[in-house]
């Protein structure tokens, strides 16, 4: 994730926004990829 989306950086207070903020990076993340996948003709089924 570090290379695509840039640094990892969590810069929240309190437990819970930090993970609400780690979930809303892995969501962007995966849709970004997943745009990736279906641009390059790579999914399988």
């Amino acid at each position: 994730m570090t290379n695509t989306m840039g640094a990892l950086l969590v810069e929240c207070i309190g437990i819970r926004r930090a993970r609400w903020c780690i979930g809303m990076m892995n969501l962007v993340y995966n849709m970004a990829r997943y745009e990736q996948i279906v641009r390059l003709g790579l999914k399988t089924a």
